[in-house]
């Protein structure tokens, strides 16, 4: 049988309490004050201004980030959607090329196909053009003496003008593709300069 005296009870009661609390966790957060509080519970109006999760010996065990605005969330999560397109990004440009000598490459090369394309379009546009003034000099022809132009003729004629106009609007834009062109490898210049997606993708030209 155990004879327990009032001391030997009162230090269990301790070594009990101490282990008790050693293995518990406790909140540390700042009250309305701005004060440091550390506490076994933590008032629910604490809650959005973030707070941490420590043990007893004040080890952080977690954080828990202030809760955002509807404002500040929304900022928040275009950072992140900036951040993912970036990284989409690099990941192509870095992929496409390994220095950046490969990107000037690519740039002459493009820029040479659209230059091919433009000398074709061109070389029809100036064969057209001479069929339309061959026709206007029938036309011009049949009424310098009298004669009643054909409709047919004058079909002819504006058919041509309407193909001359295609083809030279092909031109204006194949010129807008090379502005295009250059416009996107210098941006795949910028990102593949990138270090980091932090600040999002650099700015575009055009």
């Amino acid at each position: 049988m155990f004879n327990l005296t009032a001391s030997k009870i009162a230090a269990i009661v301790l070594v009990l309490a101490v282990s008790f609390s050693a293995s518990a966790d406790f909140f540390r957060f700042k009250d309305e004050t701005g004060a440091l509080v550390l506490s076994t519970t933590i008032p629910a109006d604490r809650v959005r201004y973030g707070y941490d999760l420590v043990d007893a010996h004040g080890n952080l065990i977690q954080r828990v980030d202030p809760q955002l605005s509807d404002e500040a969330y929304q900022r928040k999560l275009e950072r992140e959607a900036r951040i993912r397109e970036c990284e989409k990004t690099l990941d192509r440009v870095r992929k496409l090329y390994q220095a950046e000598e490969d990107i000037d490459y690519a740039e002459v090369q493009g820029l040479e196909s659209i230059d091919e394309a433009i000398a074709n379009v061109r070389a029809n546009l100036a064969v057209v053009r001479g069929q339309r003034e061959e026709l206007e000099g029938q036309a011009a022809q049949i009424d310098i003496g009298g004669g009643t132009i054909p409709n047919s003729l004058l079909d002819q004629i504006q058919r041509a003008k309407a193909q001359e106009k295609t083809l030279s609007d092909e031109v204006e834009m194949r010129f807008g593709e090379k502005l295009q062109l250059r416009n996107m490898f210098a941006f795949d210049h910028k990102v593949f300069a990138l270090r980091s997606c932090e600040n999002g993708l650099p700015d575009r030209e055009g």
